[in-house]
């Protein structure tokens, strides 16, 4: 989200519509898990509500259809997936939603505004994810609250058979975000993050999906093959090792007892 930082859509894998899609699943991937923590943490009851890096708006979309009488922010600082999501959200023919180009750093909101905020895989491409929580604390309102979502590449996608060689395709894409600014690894960072950025009460789960659950299509479409081959194009992979890696993914999902499993924090 943040122009500095380690995530552009037109730079992060080798198609743009790819991503886009790629996206999505990855919200629908989570959903059901990430809807029941959002309830108990009081989302429902929320009357204004920002999403910051919103993306191409697959987040809000859900947001809007469950928490029918809140107001829904999107904030975004890449001007193309500003433009998707505005003519995404279109269809949803209602008025309780609205979408700004902005930085998570410097959002030029006004201060105690909403009642609940959500960052989801952003913080992990910021050089200073800090500077945007007490930014986040800064437009809540008294009492409100926020919730993060992010990886930690040390437990990214598990299978059951093991596949050989995803955690250098998974080494080569932190190298890859490290260099960048980001920090994929941030997840078991959020709660110091969010204790420096002058929240309280803070509390951290992880939530979890498995393809015995939700199905292997699910998975295979959240991780896609853009960013792999992006990494290859770019240096810090192989396509020897990424042949390997996609030999040993093709033989896991054969076998009839086969597991993937991923998780954020």
């Amino acid at each position: 989200m943040n122009s500095s930082g380690s995530y552009h859509i037109a730079d992060i894998a080798n198609s743009i519509e790819g991503e886009i899609n790629r996206l999505k699943a990855q919200v629908d991937l989570f959903w059901a898990n990430e809807w029941k923590h959002y309830q108990s943490h009081g989302l429902t009851g929320a009357k204004a509500v920002i999403e910051l890096g919103s993306g191409p708006g697959f987040l809000l979309e859900k947001l809007l259809t469950h928490i029918p009488h809140a107001n829904v922010t999107g904030l975004e600082i890449d001007r193309l997936l500003v433009d998707y999501a505005t003519d995404y959200l279109k269809k949803e023919k209602q008025s309780r939603w609205q979408v700004y180009e902005g930085d998570i750093i410097q959002t030029g909101m006004e201060d105690n505004t909403f009642d609940f905020a959500i960052s989801r895989l952003v913080l992990e491409h910021l050089p200073d994810p800090t500077k945007a929580i007490k930014e986040i604390y800064r437009i809540l309102k008294p009492g409100g609250k926020v919730i993060l979502v992010d990886n930690d590449f040390e437990m990214h996608i598990m299978t059951y058979p093991h596949v050989s060689g995803l955690r250098e395709l998974y080494d080569a894409y932190c190298q890859a975000r490290f260099a960048e600014g980001g920090n994929p690894k941030i997840g078991r960072e959020l709660p110091q993050i969010l204790k420096d950025g002058g929240f309280t009460n803070v509390q951290f789960d992880i939530v979890n999906a498995h393809s015995t659950i939700l199905g292997d299509e699910m998975f295979f479409q959240s991780e896609g093959v853009g960013i792999p081959y992006k990494l290859v194009q770019d240096g810090f992979l192989s396509s020897k090792d990424l042949g390997k890696i996609s030999v040993s993914w093709r033989k896991m999902v054969q076998d009839k007892h086969h597991a993937i499993v991923r998780q954020l924090c």
